[in-house]
């Protein structure tokens, strides 16, 4: 099991995509993803954590 935080994370906050790298980081250290794929994964989440930051007026 790669967790189960998944389920109504829509990325509209920092905390879905809280959600979102939990799952995606235990699909990554599970093998699941190739290590390309997973550094994909840690360049978008960066970029929307800083869209997010933006439209909520919060620091990450």
């Amino acid at each position: 099991m790669i967790g189960d935080a998944l389920p109504g994370a829509q990325g509209e906050t920092i905390e879905d995509q809280d959600r979102i790298d939990e799952t995606v980081a235990r699909a990554c250290a599970a093998g699941l993803y190739s290590t390309e794929l997973c550094d994909l994964h840690t360049i978008a989440s960066a970029e929307r954590r800083a869209e997010l930051s933006k439209i909520s007026g919060a620091g990450v």
